[in-house]
């Protein structure tokens, strides 16, 4: 199996399905030759050929890159970095016993120095704006949290085809109100759902899919012309088993309360964007002349937005936008002149004409409705 890996001078993203959310794993490889004393179906290279006072693990038995990285690197959601430093691993689902890890990067050896998907943020004045800015803007991290991107949503057409639905509730009895038109009451971890939709529809005992609730419409802050529809994530089940037209699932992950009718969707293979934080716009850079849009919706929003705020753009992968690209939030002067700079805002996820981003640097408080632009 041939993986591609880049590194681009701006932004570190590996484009890689973490290894606990992947849909099926590929399958073992079949060629094992013995390297010293073990087995494997690598070309691992020699522990002292590498870098004098390296950190070297040798794989031991049930470990995964995914837990690796969360040992070394404080957060699982690391592991393509370390993968990254170990080319002679060919697929990552295998990793073999007695085979010799280098351990490094940037985050090795510092992994209290930032949590999961947590910024240190300092406040300095910059242009005549409080600015918030990342400690050490040259160490790749993560881009959110794990919840940023599975217990949101995301924007995408109005009518996307979403065929399974939750049908009801194991325990009818303790989950409905006599006279009510539905079952009510929230979902935890370890509940039996019902759902209607089997093999026929595509669903697949020991599969793991989303479910999603249809939410409201997004109109364009500017000229109300319809955008899509924003999905809800509620959380996750896994289907136990499946005939041709029902299926039995059990919650997995609770996000929000589901109901009877919330949709299942195909967990998609969205890793967190491991990313280098690029040095915010300034007033005397020119325009990137790249793809411009709107912010057109956000999680939680009242009135005003800031550092970590999710937000929803009019802007996806027709545009260039993927996850890992950042984008600088602005707002046009009212008084014609330079344009106001307002912050930089960085994707997590991308549909084909929508993106789903964080706020990670801000100058002034944003709103719905404020422009961004591809940076350069």
């Amino acid at each position: 199996m041939v993986r591609v890996r880049c590194v681009v001078s701006i932004l570190l993203f590996m484009a890689a399905v973490p290894l606990a959310y992947a849909n099926a794993a590929t399958n073992p490889p079949t060629e094992l030759h013995k390297v010293g004393d073990h087995w494997t179906p690598y070309n691992p290279p020699d522990p002292a050929t590498f870098p004098a006072g390296a950190k070297v693990h040798i794989i031991e038995r049930g470990d995964t890159l995914w837990d690796l990285a969360n040992k070394y690197y404080g957060n699982p959601y690391l592991w393509p970095q370390l993968w990254e430093q170990n080319t002679y691993i060919t697929d990552a689902h295998w990793i073999y016993p007695g085979d010799p890890l280098l351990i490094q990067g940037e985050t090795a050896g510092d992994a209290t120095a930032v949590g999961e998907g947590e910024f240190e943020m300092s406040a300095q004045d910059s242009e005549g704006g409080m600015t918030a800015t990342l400690e050490d803007s040259t160490k790749p991290m993560p881009l959110g949290k794990e919840a940023d991107i599975y217990c949101y949503g995301y924007l995408a057409t109005e009518d996307e085809s979403l065929p399974n639905s939750i049908r009801m509730f194991e325990d009818v009895e303790t989950r409905y109100v006599k006279g009510a038109s539905e079952q009510i009451a929230g979902m935890s971890v370890g509940d039996i759902i019902f759902i209607d939709g089997g093999t026929a529809t595509g669903l697949a005992a020991g599969e793991t899919y989303l479910v999603v609730k249809p939410s409201q419409v997004i109109n364009h802050p500017v000229t109300k012309e319809r955008v899509g529809r924003h999905y809800d994530f509620r959380g996750q089940v896994k289907i136990l088993c499946a005939n041709e037209y029902d299926s039995t699932a059990i919650v997995v992950q609770s996000c929000k309360d589901m109901h009877i009718g919330d949709r299942l969707k195909p967990v998609p293979q969205i890793p967190i964007p491991i990313v280098r934080r690029p040095e915010m716009v300034t007033y005397c850079d020119p325009a990137s002349e790249k793809a411009q849009g709107y912010i057109v919706g956000a999680k939680d929003y009242d009135w005003a937005l800031g550092e970590g705020s999710v937000v929803e753009i009019n802007l996806g992968r027709d545009d260039l936008v993927e996850p890992g690209t950042f984008l600088t939030i602005y707002r046009d002067n009212p008084y014609g002149g330079p344009r106001i700079l307002l912050g930089e805002l960085g994707v997590l996820t991308a549909e084909g004409k929508t993106a789903t981003g964080m706020i990670t640097q801000m100058r002034y408080s944003m709103e719905v409705g404020d422009r961004v632009e591809v940076m350069r």
